[in-house]
């Protein structure tokens, strides 16, 4: 048997081996998908984060046109489930998300209307829950059962009818009740609505997303919706919350696609109607990350001359040495996170920054 021969048949297969997987390693890779992160604060997840520039504005609404930043969520689907185009929907503040979303609020109901809960029942001490005064003069206890007035006696040295006599209407045991802890009103959420639409579909836009990027970009074409004609509500003493055309309106919607950004970014602009208010802005969207849990992480700028500077707070690098920091922010590092100390948010009556990209998000590759 010739074992040279043998010898060279191997080492030719493990070449041949070898120059397979080294020609696999450097075989041009498919293209990433565009894709978006999915927004949902009952897993966690905050919305997008989204910077707004002003470009003009109309109208005599207060704040006019003075907005600098909204939450946006985002989801990317196909239309079928067993393929079909991709589609982006876009859910803008004040609507995005059940858990994180804005509402209106106003006393619209006066059966509730005590000064808060624990005074409201009494919180387990009958002799603390509070009182209503009905039209007649009537007094009366939060759940409607009748409070009779005690007649005056000056050796308690108390005011007139400063004590309320209730007999339980379950037949508990009875008790008084302070008749100068007067129920106070209660707002309650209001959830403005189109007729036209009572489940608030048009809030959401609705664009056409490819699936896969073009020089890092995947631009969201053919938006639809973002606007709702909310009709009049009106509040118990009489306030009225007029009808109101509510749009939050996108174009050249464009979802950042690129190695070091996949998906967690986009720009645009957007229009903002409210009651009479038209404001158009430019928009730079990025999503920060699940660990602090809130889109709009809270900060303390350490050079407070300059309008953004670093905070410890911002930094995606833990302080594991120092262990003042055991987590970093969770904002893409090349994010270069910085804090904005004019985009305020003020938590238990302290005001702070907030953190925001420090580079310029177009520009990552």
């Amino acid at each position: 048997m010739n074992t040279n021969r043998i010898r060279i048949g191997l080492l030719g297969l493990a070449s041949a081996v070898a120059g397979f997987s080294l020609q696999g390693c450097f075989a041009p890779q498919p293209l990433p998908e565009c894709s978006v992160t999915i927004t949902a604060a009952g897993l966690g997840l905050p919305p997008y984060l989204v910077l707004l520039k002003k470009i003009d504005s109309t109208g005599t609404a207060m704040d006019c046109g003075k907005k600098q930043k909204m939450l946006v969520g985002l989801q990317r689907y196909r239309t079928k489930a067993s393929g079909g185009a991709f589609t982006l929907a876009i859910r803008a503040q004040p609507v995005v998300d059940p858990f994180l979303g804005y509402t209106y609020t106003g006393n619209i109901d006066e059966s509730n209307d005590c000064a808060n809960e624990k005074d409201c029942q009494g919180e387990g001490k009958p002799k603390n829950a509070c009182v209503h005064t009905l039209e007649d003069g009537g007094v009366e206890l939060f759940d409607g059962t009748p409070v009779v007035p005690t007649p005056f006696d000056p050796m308690d040295g108390g005011d007139p009818y400063d004590v309320g006599h209730v007999d339980p209407m379950d037949g508990g045991a009875a008790y008084d009740v302070d008749l100068a802890n007067e129920c106070g009103p209660v707002d309650e959420p209001i959830e403005r609505r189109d007729p036209a639409d009572p489940d608030g579909k048009n809030l959401t836009v609705i664009g056409d997303m490819p699936q896969f990027p073009t020089a890092g970009v995947c631009g969201v074409t053919d938006l639809k919706g973002g606007v709702e004609n909310f009709q009049e509500e009106r509040l118990v003493d009489g306030t009225v919350l007029p009808a109101v055309k509510f749009g939050v309106e996108w174009t050249d919607f464009k979802v950042l696609n690129t190695t070091k950004i996949p998906g967690t970014a986009f720009t645009g602009k957007v229009k903002i109607t409210e009651e009479d208010c038209v404001a158009n802005y430019e928009a730079l969207g990025f999503w920060p990350g699940s660990f602090y849990g809130a889109a709009e992480i809270p900060c303390t700028p350490s050079d407070p001359s300059k309008d953004q500077s670093y905070a410890p707070e911002c930094d995606p690098v833990a302080d594991t040495d120092g262990g003042t920091r055991i987590f970093g922010s969770g904002i893409n590092p090349d994010f270069v996170p910085v804090c904005d100390k004019n985009l305020e948010q003020v938590i238990d009556g302290t005001t702070f920054g907030t953190c925001v990209p420090g580079v310029d998000l177009t520009t990552l590759k």
